[in-house]
């Protein structure tokens, strides 16, 4: 039988026992909750050696106040690690705010940040605290940092350097007790090469960085997401959770996943509602481009063996189960028992 989800629920959670637990993860382990409050619980899904090496830094750099950044391509999870990093860290009863840059107007920045006072600017009617304020004791995670404006990102570096600031409009100098998490899908050494990115910020806000690797590079995590994915879908919706059969698992695992997690998530969502009988094939995925069914063979042989293993372990050997939930007959499922060596087809 695979091994149960881990539930970690206790507040004292911190960086050595996150690395415990991560590094003995195998196979078919599923998901490394982490819970900050009652109000949060952070999954951590994955046990490829690129992921696992991420999660691993995250752990160790969470119980120090380190400014850290995250650097990965879109939808590669790096909320999902800062967000990890709150829920291990001193800071972990605190708040967390989360802040794309990039979706803020140029005009926007500022006072979104900083906050303002009462007539900084015409519609400036009551003072205003900046989400840096609203921050204070917790984790303030700049999502798409490379974003900033040269004006917004001088005042960050003071941030940085000083832990203080003003308000637009205002003179009083305000502390500021935060964690910075900075992420990007962009090459920031790269980004100050091009003078888009303040070498000087450069330096305070990579301290200490962390790779994402892409979805593509963490073979069969792909499917333990998937998974995951799968069964948040079904608690959402109030209903039964879709099941892959082995041709659809094998679709996911070929595909090159350019949008990464959030790809996968969207893929899944829309077979859950295209699907029939809560069983999902892979005409079902609608992936574009088609999985790449006419790749390697050993290696779909090898995704469908992993996946009649697995379900067979969660189905306790029990044959109708099994072939129920993948989507075949049963004398099908005997069938590929066979195929791949199983020994004896368990009852």
């Amino acid at each position: 039988m695979r091994p149960a989800l881990w539930d970690v629920a206790t507040d004292h959670i911190g960086a050595v026992r996150a690395i415990e637990v991560v590094m003995s993860a195998t196979v078919l382990a599923k998901t490394l909750p982490l819970i900050a409050d009652p109000r949060s619980a952070i999954r951590v899904v994955g046990t490829s050696k690129a992921w696992c090496a991420a999660v691993e830094r995250a752990a160790r750099v969470a119980a120090t106040d380190v400014t850290t950044c995250l650097q990965g391509e879109s939808g590669t999870g790096k909320e999902v690690i800062a967000r990890f990093i709150h829920a291990s860290s001193p800071r972990r009863h605190g708040p967390f705010i989360a802040i794309n840059c990039a979706a803020l107007p140029d005009e926007l920045v500022e006072s979104e940040l900083f906050g303002f006072e009462r007539g900084a600017f015409t519609s400036a009617q009551q003072p205003k605290p900046g989400q840096i304020e609203l921050a204070r004791g917790g984790v303030l995670f700049l999502d798409e940092i490379t974003e900033l404006t040269p004006s917004a990102q001088a005042k960050l570096l003071r941030v940085l350097q000083e832990h203080e600031f003003q308000r637009l409009g205002g003179t009083r100098v305000v502390s500021s007790d935060i964690r910075v998490i900075a992420a990007t899908n962009r090459d920031l050494l790269q980004a100050v090469a091009q003078g888009g990115f303040r070498a000087d910020l450069y330096y305070r806000v990579n301290v200490f960085d962390i790779r994402i690797p892409a979805l593509r590079d963490r073979g069969d995590d792909v499917i333990l997401l998937a998974e995951n994915f799968l069964e948040d879908i079904a608690r959402a919706r109030g209903g039964r959770r879709c099941a892959l059969t082995p041709l659809a698992a094998a679709g996911l695992r070929a595909h090159q996943w350019p949008g990464n997690a959030r790809e996968l998530r969207n893929v899944l969502e829309r077979a859950t509602i295209i699907c029939s009988g809560a069983v999902i094939q892979a005409e079902d995925l609608s992936l574009d481009p088609a999985p790449a069914f006419s790749g390697n063979p050993t290696e779909l042989k090898s995704v469908e063996r992993s996946t009649i293993e697995r379900v067979m372990n969660d189905m306790q050997g029990n044959i109708s189960k099994a072939a129920r939930t993948l989507g075949i007959s049963r004398t099908q499922l005997y069938t590929r028992l066979r195929k791949y060596g199983f020994s004896q087809a368990p009852v």
